[in-house]
């Protein structure tokens, strides 16, 4: 397998997206007209679409059906540049889909997320890509990997940094319990208190953190001297002040990106990096996508100048 030694690997969910958005209040027990799309996504490809139109080269693993979703999803990530040389096919489940059901202000009122061929990827499978994995930058997991795989991947050895995507409440009951080798771990306010908070989280070993609370903006976290410090960066406007409803599928996914892509080309500073990630998460927020088509290499010029606007779309 001839894999690019820059390449930055994404592991976790590879899906079909599919978003249903209200069109008035909803009705429980009755039936509610909506619009609907359907897309590629998954959190973990999502962060690899955003990181292949920035630029960089990315490696996915992740798992699929052996069906035509399945098939649709490979050629959309092989057009995408997005390279798959350990991803692979679960011949026995169906290709996973998350279901979001949007209220008309594009805020979510329920995510639905099947993703039963993921479970193929256990601790064993995951050892058959490391040494192609080992030399990389920076590797992402998201949590909808197994317990016993997210373990086995934070032990493994390797040269670059590991970063951990949280991606629901219920699902950081799989966040190891040693954390000591985690770099940086990313989630929302309610899903760090679903870990424990900062006591816990430090108790476990983590040493750098990422909450992003919404419209209170992002808290950039480091453990030092026996306690958490905290700068915080308040939340962006969207970026026009017209009546264009957001959507917030797939604007955790683009903040994440965001941050891998400073990371990765060498900006140490956290609170930089989580910066960017607002930038990108702004775009995603304001298009009709689940990765903001408008996201583009021109928009790392960004973190040379921190101050500045970015490009309009």
């Amino acid at each position: 397998m001839r894999v690019s030694p820059s390449a930055l690997w994404c592991l976790g969910g590879a899906v079909w997206d599919r978003k249903l958005r209200l069109l008035g209040d909803a009705r429980m027990g009755s039936s509610n007209p909506v619009r609907e799309a359907a897309t590629p996504g998954g959190v973990a490809r999502n962060v690899a679409h955003n990181l292949r139109q920035l630029g960089f080269a990315v490696e996915l693993l992740s798992v699929w059906g052996d069906d035509a979703a399945g098939r649709a999803l490979r050629a959309s990530c092989r057009e995408l540049g997005i390279g798959l040389h350990a991803a692979f096919v679960a011949r026995a489940q169906a290709t996973g889909s998350y279901s979001a059901v949007l209220q008309p202000d594009g805020n979510l009122l329920l995510g639905l997320a099947q993703l039963d061929a993921l479970e193929a990827l256990g601790p064993q499978q995951l050892a058959a890509s490391q040494k192609l994995r080992a030399a990389a930058t920076l590797q992402l997991a998201d949590m909808n990997l197994r317990a016993d795989t997210l373990s086995a991947w934070l032990a493994e050895p390797r040269e670059g940094a590991a970063v951990l995507l949280a991606v629901s409440e219920p699902k950081m009951a799989a966040l190891p319990a040693e954390l000591s080798r985690l770099d940086l771990l990313i989630a929302n306010a309610g899903e760090w208190q679903a870990a424990g908070g900062n006591t816990e989280l430090a108790r476990r070993g983590l040493r750098r953190a990422l909450i992003t609370q919404g419209a209170q903006g992002v808290r950039c976290g480091h453990w030092q001297e026996g306690q958490w410090r905290w700068d915080r960066l308040a939340a962006l406007p969207l970026l026009d002040d017209d009546a264009l409803a957001c959507d917030v599928t797939g604007a955790g996914d683009a903040f994440a990106a965001g941050v891998l892509a400073a990371l990765a080309l060498g900006h140490a500073d956290l609170r930089l990096a989580a910066a960017f990630g607002q930038r990108l998460a702004q775009r995603c927020l304001r298009s009709l996508h689940s990765v903001a088509p408008d996201i583009t290499p021109e928009l790392l010029l960004a973190l040379e100048n921190p101050d500045e606007p970015l490009p309009a779309s």
